[in-house]
């Protein structure tokens, strides 16, 4: 039987946006490692007229993170490299624009409790 979603278990629940303006390494959302084991992310990129979507999944062991990108799909070039890894506690999904440029991140996701 499914479980329903109720107003207690919405913290499993991922809604980001970010703007940046840097080609530097930048955390996009991070979580605590003793709370979630997986998430599975949708990322919308727009830097002008140019776009991106893509799905990001990380899952960790407690000391290193796993990922893979897929689902990508781009009107011309690449807008960001992602990648991910644990500090301090929290599990971080980290990205590197492609450009200096104004750069705006949507993000939903679902995360998995331990």
């Amino acid at each position: 039987m499914p479980k329903l979603i109720s107003q207690k278990n919405f913290s499993n629940l991922i809604a980001v946006e970010k703007t940046t303006s840097s080609t530097n390494q930048s955390v996009l959302h991070e979580f605590s490692k003793n709370s979630f084991r997986s998430v599975k992310y949708q990322i919308q990129i727009t830097r002008g007229s140019f776009y991106q979507t893509t799905e990001f999944l990380i899952v960790h062991d407690g000391t290193n993170t796993f990922n893979t990108e897929y689902g990508t799909i781009k009107s011309l070039e690449n807008l960001c490299v992602f990648d991910s890894d644990i500090s301090n506690n929290l599990v971080r999904i980290l990205i590197t624009p492609t450009s200096s440029d104004s750069t705006e991140f949507k993000v939903t996701g679902t995360a998995l409790q331990i």
